[in-house]
């Protein structure tokens, strides 16, 4: 999932309350066991079945499975006879009435695989870990990515300046699943298949946190019972000519250090160097482009000559699916800011600099600086000094846009390429999204399913807003739909206990998803930003800031990690403060 505005979300189980009936809380009966969460608990993962606190929908008893079964002389010839071909449980036959059945070892285990260590992946892992299965038919849950780091997108800027530390915006997923059940997998996808429930991987190159360029190692194949894919989109330059080598991606922890590279170097150039302005051109106009390009504009303005930056987007207005409070906001803040917005246009190409007979004035174009003996240089440190051929889609005028940084957070997703989740026979559309289900199952296939980015909801007139918000919300109904098609397979097949609980199988049925907007929030560059939710609070400035800042810690996968987030920020806003104190002395 390409870097995005997260926006404000709930608990999943006042979420999953909007979907389902109201359950009150009861007791369990004395012989029934109500199992406890496994692993860590999640801030986005609910610890016990939809709608919550244990409770099956339209029912008023919590689900439990019993470890303790009493029978009638009556009905033991019956459970006898079942358990020949059927049970997984062994039933005595002592002559009294009263006979206590005890579980064995379960003979398999479901293997349950997901793809893809995102906001969607991430957050369905933990749900799925924390659901209640009956005893000794816990699965194994498999989550797999081609990073070691878990990137939260909505803070990766504030981690490019300094204004957040690593271990907040990037944990390991390690450090993340500890004292889980969650077995982590690094690798990247070659391809999936469906015909015999196999992923095939291959070992990323670079084993850092950065890369998920895969190398000719095969890591070997994983076999699933259940399938979630959860990779996001695929952000693929090659289709516009020169974007690849040029351009500078914003998703990545290593986009993001590539960034900070650049800030760093024109920080130690002297003001007194700079010929000209800086120019900045950012394609795309969404939450990320429009965050990019506020926080450059104040970051870069007051270096050399000033700076000019360019936000260059295909789609009419910038910020389409915001709120209309934020989009106004963000729109004011943009024109008092002085950045040039094109809309309506799209990039064509993008060349070098000292490539055809139209750039004979390059050099005068560069960032040229003075060196002490008079002489003019040009730094060549970063890869995306560039032009930029744009296309307006009115006029069909083209023009050349001179770029010393350019930074791409729009998407350029290739169309049915066979590579990774799409080398595979799952049903997609025409821009490689995986069609499900309202259920999040891919279509026709029962046992796999899609969230986030990466798939796209059939009967839908348009795909669901490209966020983590989304994914977020969808990631404890697809948990809860795998957790049903599990459990009703077992039932399905007579491999599930004989005694489960007569409320668990007559309601453990799949959830359908719809999406509910409950606001978002961005930041407006420096101490500033902007909050809107459900067109009730709506909140702009430090205080909104400051929020924003401990919202996200309280969104974090974890508490562990949503602790640690609000103490690095804390202690990063505390410091700025005191810099400023000082400065101002």
């Amino acid at each position: 999932m390409g870097m995005k505005t997260m926006t404000l979300s709930v608990t999943t189980k006042s979420i999953l309350q909007q979907h389902s009936s109201s359950a009150r809380r009861g007791r369990t009966m004395r012989t029934r066991t109500r199992l406890p969460p496994g692993g860590a608990s999640s801030s986005f993962a609910f610890c016990s079945p939809p709608p919550g606190d244990g409770f099956c929908p339209k029912r008023k008893r919590p689900i439990s499975f019993s470890t303790k079964v009493t029978t009638r002389q009556p009905q033991r010839r019956q459970l006898q006879q079942q358990s020949r071909s059927t049970s997984l449980y062994a039933v005595p036959t002592a002559p009294n009435d009263d006979t206590t059945i005890t579980p064995p070892t379960p003979t398999t285990s479901q293997n349950i695989c997901i793809l893809g260590g995102g906001f969607g992946g991430l957050n369905a892992a933990l749900t799925l870990s924390s659901l209640p299965y009956p005893p000794e038919e816990k699965p194994t849950i498999t989550l797999i990515d081609c990073k070691d780091r878990f990137v939260f997108l909505p803070l990766l800027y504030e981690l490019c300046v300094g204004d957040a530390d690593l271990n907040e915006v990037a944990p390991t997923y390690r450090s993340l699943l500890q004292n889980t059940n969650i077995e982590f997998r690094q690798g990247t996808v070659q391809g999936i298949d469906v015909e015999k429930n196999v992923v095939h991987l291959l070992r990323s190159n670079d084993q850092d946190d950065s890369s998920c360029v895969a190398s000719s190692a095969s890591v070997g194949v994983v076999s699933y019972d259940s399938l979630v894919v959860a990779t996001g989109s695929h952000v693929n330059l090659d289709f516009i000519p020169g974007a690849t080598n040029r351009a500078i991606p914003f998703y990545t922890i290593q986009d993001c250090y590539e960034l900070r590279k650049i800030l760093t170097l024109l920080d130690s150039i002297p003001a007194k160097e700079f010929q000209r302005q800086l120019n900045v051109v950012i394609v795309g106009g969404g939450y990320s482009g429009v965050e990019l390009a506020l926080n450059l504009m104040e970051r870069l303005k007051p270096i050399g000559k000033g700076v000019k930056v360019t936000m260059v987007h295909r789609g009419n207005d910038v910020l389409e699916n915001a709120s209309e409070y934020n989009q106004k906001t963000a729109k004011e803040r943009l024109q008092n800011m002085g950045v040039n917005i094109m809309t309506g246009t799209s990039v064509m190409e993008v060349i070098d600099p000292d490539d055809g007979n139209d750039c004979d004035d390059v050099p005068n174009n560069r960032l040229l600086l003075q060196q002490q003996d008079g002489d003019t240089m040009w730094k060549e440190d970063w890869k995306s000094r560039s032009r930029v051929v744009v296309l307006e889609k009115d006029s069909k005028q083209q023009e050349i846009l001179d770029a010393d940084i350019l930074l791409w957070t729009a998407g350029a997703m290739s169309s049915n390429v066979q590579k990774g989740i799409l080398n595979s026979k799952l049903p997609r559309d025409s821009s490689g999204r995986i069609v499900v289900t309202k259920y999040m199952n891919a279509k026709g296939c029962d046992n796999v399913f899609a969230l986030g980015d990466c798939s796209r909801v059939m009967n839908e007139l348009h795909p669901y807003p490209a966020t983590a918000a989304v994914a977020m919300q969808q990631a404890p109904f697809v948990a809860w739909n795998v957790y049903s098609h599990i459990m009703t397979a077992r039932m399905k097949n007579g491999t599930a206990s004989s005694v489960m609980d007569s409320n668990v199988q007559e309601n453990i049925k799949p959830m359908p998803f719809s999406l509910v907007n409950l606001g978002e929030m961005m930041t407006l560059g420096g101490q500033d930003a902007t909050i809107s939710s459900m067109g009730v609070v709506q909140l702009r400035g430090v205080a909104a800031s400051v929020m924003r800042r401990l919202i996200y810690a309280l969104r974090m996968p974890t508490p562990q990690q949503g602790l640690l987030a609000a103490m690095l920020s804390s202690a990063k806003r505390l410091e700025t403060t005191l810099k400023q104190v000082k400065s101002v002395k």
